[in-house]
């Protein structure tokens, strides 16, 4: 399975170098489950803006994870658990090791896995400006946002993935002419 992190240009080069070391730093109010690396489809463009670094630079790592590798990501887990806003305790008494069947439905309906580092492969690296990515990308991490937008955030990544300019990006299914054309 291929799939995309999001980080700082450098992380990114240190991740190259060393291979994933999750639990380091965390651009999140809530530190994520210890020993996983986040992993999406659609998302990690928007997860590398929100990367704490004073540059514009960002990364996009592919990877490839075997699937019987992969493990939900926890915002799934509490959703299904009824828990859209949960607390840090909450979150750290959620065993994944118990929800690893759920990672199906985790990446059908919020785009986003997880995985130990050991099960990861890097099969390549982009650096990206995040100047006006904003206009772009500034999605809700919700499954209803990724059953309405995710095919336009997958998009978006390896659009970004191949080396063009975010703000350059504009998918076809999205102009207003092709919603009003789906409409009739």
């Amino acid at each position: 399975m291929i799939l995309f992190h999001g980080t700082t240009e450098e992380n990114a080069k240190r991740i190259i170098k060393e291979g994933f070391m999750p639990d380091r730093k965390y651009n999140w109010q809530i530190k994520s489950k210890p020993g996983f690396v986040y992993l999406s489809l659609a998302y990690a463009p928007f997860y590398a803006n929100a990367a704490n670094s004073e540059s514009r630079n960002r990364a996009l790592i592919k990877v490839e994870v075997k699937e019987s590798a992969l493990y939900p990501d926890e915002d799934y887990v509490m959703y299904g658990l009824g828990k859209p806003k949960y607390t840090q305790d909450d979150l750290n008494r959620l065993d994944l090791e118990e929800h690893k069947w759920l990672w199906e439905k985790s990446l059908e309906y919020l785009g986003n896995v997880s995985a130990k580092p050991k099960d990861i492969t890097i099969i390549g690296c982009r650096v990206f400006d995040t100047t006006n990515l904003l206009s772009v990308c500034d999605p809700g991490i919700t499954p209803i946002n990724y059953m309405l937008m995710g095919e336009y955030y997958h998009k978006l990544t390896e659009w970004i993935f191949e080396g063009n300019n975010p703000i350059d990006f504009r998918d076809p299914i999205f102009r207003p002419s092709a919603i009003i054309d789906r409409k009739a």
